[in-house]
């Protein structure tokens, strides 16, 4: 453990890479709350009818669901491009 943590786990490259990640997944998130048409089409129509609430948790559990290339896949839909996660 006195080994791993630093040296692997919370290596700096590490953290800033997952630091990258979690911006993609906050990114994401903002935009699909504040613009519920940036979903894809069968998600958009349902998450319109919801208040914040509601639509949160839609957002969070479609958000949930997505593998780390899909994520990327998304955002770059979204908003033109990724980050390079690697």
């Amino acid at each position: 453990k006195a080994f791993l943590f630093p040296q692997v786990y919370r290596h700096e490259k590490v953290m800033a890479i997952r630091r990258e990640a979690a911006g993609v997944v906050e990114a994401l998130f903002t935009r699909f709350m504040k613009e519920p048409k940036s979903l894809p089409p069968d998600r958009s129509t349902s998450a319109s009818e919801y208040e914040d609430p509601m639509r949160a948790r839609m957002i969070c559990d479609y958000i949930a669901g997505m593998t780390d290339r899909f994520a990327l896949s998304e955002h770059k839909r979204v908003f033109g491009s990724a980050p390079d996660l690697r």
